[in-house]
């Protein structure tokens, strides 16, 4: 079986695994997902742990893998990625009969304090700085201004507002239904539109705040099917142009350019000072769990000493 697949337990890992993701991988998951799975196998060919044969791996390479990867400072979410990649290989392998042990059975992850880079807080931005944004949508009024203030409007991700369609909005109960998503594949030039969201939690229905509903009234058309495209042309506005254009607006602003993602970061935040409970705001943002929501904005809640307080006086 295994000489029908392509690979032999003699096979380096490089090499074997280059097979599996182009094979087997690429037409089982989402472009989005394929790429990040070639992002880690990228990563992973820089270490040794590439050249090591299929029948020789075993959990101290993965291991010292692991704990390399932590000296270099990736952050744990990279790590994660690494281990993942590499326990989906030798899982296939064993299917096929080509590893012959679970290798990465007793491997175990850094903890967070060991690991050289943590991970990023979420920054958003603070009302003055909202106030000198808004400010300066206006004046621009770029597609690119457009997209910034319906991220700090609704909290969508950079690649849900890009694919958004006039067919998504639901006029009549003022939402907008969230299910698709921009993909900009490292092997293609062209950006296009997934017909599916980052993950099943992504897909969601939300309600579109006046500012936004005004945004969309006034940008209407019937003749274009996106609702962001590139100039002149019926084409999706891409990540590049995005980034470029939200530059220029920080800089009208006189604000720092902190990533399209801050845009969204100011809505949960805003969101949790209006009152939101984390569940809904969980929702809003298309989370797979609470447990994300409130890891990514930890620094929002605080130590909750007052709150604690109330229960036990």
């Amino acid at each position: 079986m295994a000489e029908n697949i392509g690979i032999n337990h003699k096979d380096r890992i490089e090499e074997a695994m280059e097979r599996w993701l182009y094979k087997y991988k690429k037409t089982s998951v989402k472009t989005a997902t394929f790429n990040r799975l070639i992002c880690s196998f990228n990563l992973l060919r820089e270490y040794s742990i590439a050249s090591r044969r299929i029948m020789d791996l075993c959990t101290d390479d993965i291991q010292r893998f692991i704990n390399r990867l932590a000296d270099d400072g990736y952050s744990i979410s990279t790590i994660r990625k690494e281990y993942h990649l590499l326990t989906g290989f030798i899982r296939f392998a064993m299917g096929e009969g080509v590893a012959i042990r679970p290798a990465h059975i007793n491997v175990t992850l850094p903890r967070a304090e060991h690991i050289a880079r943590q991970t990023k807080q979420a920054i958003a931005y603070d009302p003055a700085e909202q106030a000198r944004l808004m400010a300066a949508i206006k004046r621009i009024d770029s597609t690119g201004a457009r997209a910034a203030l319906l991220m700090l409007e609704t909290g969508m991700r950079s690649g849900e507002v890009l694919a958004l369609r006039w067919s998504d909005v639901i006029w009549q109960r003022r939402a907008i239904r969230v299910h698709s998503t921009l993909v900009n594949p490292q092997s293609q030039t062209k950006s296009f539109v997934q017909d599916s969201p980052k993950s099943r939690s992504s897909a969601r229905t939300i309600p579109l705040s006046a500012n936004a509903l005004e945004l969309l009234t006034k940008m209407r058309r019937d003749n274009t099917d996106l609702i962001f495209t590139a100039k002149n042309r019926p084409l999706p506005f891409g990540y590049n142009s995005l980034r470029n254009e939200l530059k220029q607006l920080c800089e009208e602003a006189k604000v720092p350019y902190r990533g399209a993602h801050a845009f969204r970061h100011t809505f949960a935040t805003n969101a949790f000072y209006k009152g939101c409970e984390i569940k809904i705001l969980s929702k809003l943002l298309g989370h797979a769990s609470v447990t994300i929501t409130y890891n990514t904005y930890i620094h929002l809640y605080g130590d909750a000493l007052e709150e604690m307080r109330s229960i036990v006086e």
